[in-house]
């Protein structure tokens, strides 16, 4: 009896363990470190070009939308990055965008902010990753650069 108390004392801590190390929280420091880690080209760096801040913007059943700010030139012009991760892996992301998403909605739509209104949103139920192009100016477009299916 003692024997098998302590086999199902080991497996639910077994189990504990893998609920908590499979539900990682995303957050600026842990995307930076990932993003040095895994996608440094993201980070390419020159003496006039400096990653600023990273942002979470929500998240939607296994999806965590962040962002990562940077300045570039001697102008520092800023450049917004937003960065589409599922179960902790980046999928893809948007580079050059005018601004950052307003947030993530419900139904599991990245939203822009109203003064920035845009086509066609991302739709992360659906999968569907459109041209962002804020108020209808096709010199602001922003592809989606998908690194897994």
């Amino acid at each position: 009896m003692m024997f098998r108390n302590t086999l199902l004392a080991l497996g639910l801590g077994l189990c504990i363990s893998m609920n908590t190390y499979a539900e990682i929280k995303l957050s600026p420091q842990w995307t930076e470190r990932y993003i040095f880690k895994h996608i440094p080209k993201l980070l390419k760096n020159s003496h006039t070009d400096h990653v600023l801040a990273f942002y979470y913007f929500g998240s939607f059943q296994d999806f965590t939308i962040m962002g990562m700010e940077r300045v570039k030139g001697d102008d520092y012009e800023p450049h917004h990055t937003v960065l589409i991760f599922k179960d902790s892996i980046l999928q893809g992301y948007y580079e050059g965008l005018l601004v950052f998403p307003g947030g993530v909605s419900p139904k599991g739509q990245v939203f822009f902010p109203a003064n920035r209104p845009v086509d066609k949103n991302i739709e992360l139920v659906e999968g569907l990753y459109p041209t962002i192009v804020f108020n209808k100016d096709e010199n602001s477009a922003a592809a989606y650069n998908q690194l897994l299916p």
